[in-house]
């Protein structure tokens, strides 16, 4: 009697590991401090924006945006802040993608005081 409880038990408990893990990707909200900027995404509005940050001088963030696995719109686009003041954000919009693509935001900025251009890295993320 035993075994079969114990039996019955990991059953259970594979079932609804299986379940829990055969459950779709799940699209979140993020924030990315790109050093120059930000670059953030809204699961509700399905929307990435790239910011760049509005003091000491000219600043810009540049995000090459691609499906991973298919399904979606790629973009490639810069947000420039060139004087004090510009606190506006450039946004591209991820509402055609098919649910739960997968993508892959490469991200490179600049900041004219140090005068070069800097590769951030990338951030996979689901839409």
């Amino acid at each position: 009697m035993k075994k079969l409880i114990k039996t019955a038990v990991v059953g259970i408990g594979v079932a609804a590991a299986s379940m829990v893990l055969a459950q779709p990707a799940q699209a979140a909200s993020f924030s990315w401090n790109v050093g120059d900027g930000v670059v953030t995404y809204d699961d509700g509005t399905d929307s990435i924006c790239a910011q760049a940050y509005n003091s000491e001088g000219p600043r810009w963030v540049e995000v090459n945006l691609v499906p991973v696995n298919g399904g979606g719109p790629s973009y490639t686009w810069r947000d420039n802040n060139n004087y004090y003041g510009h606190s506006g954000k450039t946004c591209r919009s991820l509402a055609t993608a098919y649910e739960d693509t997968y993508y892959r935001a490469t991200v490179r900025t600049y900041w004219g005081e140090r005068g070069t251009i800097v590769s951030r890295g990338s951030k996979y993320f689901y839409s």
